[in-house]
């Protein structure tokens, strides 16, 4: 069966997919600037469930009147962006009632609540046909479940098959059946779609995606989790417009200011001393989880990263200090941040509230549902003479 299916895994090919999106413009990375409310992140944990989980959703944003600022909520049970995200659909709403947002003296917000992942929820989904028909499923439901899977499988018996397993029973299997089965649970998968409706003057949605399916429930390998930072700080590197390839060159003096180092937070704060011909990056990474391709079971992959990048000048919140810049120094746009993003000092005593969000990319994997995982991270900077 092994071979079968390793066989059946590499004739398909992966065409037109992207990953849930989760950006705002460019210019949003800068808060403080304008009257308006900006939200940055919204992290689900975990970020991949199975039916009956309790997920924790936390929304973070950036308002200039807190108390003028309504957030209402709901769920669309039934999600799927569709074919090449040309036909997507977004039905079978649930509103939600979280509790009231906890908002401090800068404007940030965060506001969570718990919510059930529905038991009927992978059958409730458009996203899985109620017969099945992608080829890696049939193959795999046909040997694991056999007749009672149905000719052709259905989606009613699959899932009520994953449901009655044990991560017990899976691993008291052999490897060639134990790989199959994860290999079902892992394709056998949707989402649900979560929205925050964003109203002061202005209205503003943002969108999270929760990936539903049982691989984490019986301890599987593709299992995602949101991404652990072990590394956020800022580099003072003293060399006049030095770049990142200088960031690891050892005959170049520089220091290392960690808000973050080796997954524990050693600061919530740091003060760095502002010198003209010195360069500055902000510096955040992350654990990248391995998984399997959805090809090639046996090919071992790592997750790729991307990062977004906000800030809040507390001691003038309205300057149009512009904090980020390329590396030749110009004024940087979102796209052009990576995990290492210079940064342009403002006057001695400028004080700079940072904001790192990362979050961890299987694109192999968007056909069957993944979602990303995420995290944010932060921390202050205040520049002396």
């Amino acid at each position: 069966m092994k071979s079968y299916l390793v066989a059946v895994l590499l004739m398909l090919t992966v065409a037109g997919v992207t990953g849930c999106g989760e950006g705002f413009p460019d210019e949003e990375m800068h808060f403080g600037i304008a009257n308006k409310t900006r939200p940055y992140a919204v992290i689900v944990e975990p970020p991949e469930a199975a039916p009956g989980d309790t997920v924790m959703v936390t929304l973070m944003a950036q308002t200039p009147d807190p108390d003028e600022l309504d957030i209402t909520w709901r769920v669309a049970q039934d999600f799927d962006r569709g074919l090449y995200e040309t036909d997507g659909v977004e039905r079978n709403f649930l509103a939600l009632s979280p509790p009231f947002p906890i908002t401090d003296e800068d404007g940030f917000l965060t506001q969570s609540f718990q919510w059930v992942v529905p038991d009927s929820a992978l059958l409730i989904s458009s996203a899985l046909p109620e017969v099945l028909d992608d080829p890696v499923m049939v193959v795999l439901a046909e040997e694991l479940i056999g007749p009672a899977a149905g000719s052709p499988p259905t989606k009613t018996a699959v899932d009520a098959w994953l449901k009655e397993l044990t991560p017990q029973q899976v691993a008291g299997m052999n490897p060639q059946e134990q790989m199959a089965t994860f290999a079902l649970a892992d394709r056998f998968a949707c989402q649900v779609r979560f929205r925050a409706s964003l109203q002061s003057g202005l209205m503003v949605d943002v969108t999270r995606n929760l990936a539903i399916r049982h691989t984490g429930r019986l301890g599987g390998l593709n299992t995602n989790h949101n991404a652990q930072v072990y590394s956020f700080g800022v580099v003072a590197i003293e060399k006049e417009d030095a770049t990142t390839e200088d960031l690891n060159n050892a005959d170049i003096s520089q220091t290392w200011y960690p808000f973050i180092q080796g997954t524990v937070r050693v600061a919530d704060r740091v003060s760095i001393p502002r010198y003209e011909r010195w360069t500055y990056y902000l510096v955040v990474d992350f654990y990248h989880e391995q998984y399997t391709s959805p090809f090639d079971p046996e090919l071992l992959l790592s997750e790729q990263g991307s990062y977004r990048w906000y800030y809040y000048r507390q001691d003038d919140p309205a300057s149009d200090h512009q904090f980020f810049a390329t590396e030749d120094g110009d004024d940087a746009e979102m796209w052009n941040l990576s995990r290492e993003a210079r940064i342009i000092p403002g006057g001695a005593g400028s004080i700079f509230r940072i904001v790192a969000a990362v979050r961890d990319e299987r694109s192999e994997w968007i056909m069957y549902h993944a979602v990303p995982g995420g995290a944010v991270q932060e921390g202050i900077v205040e520049f002396s003479p």
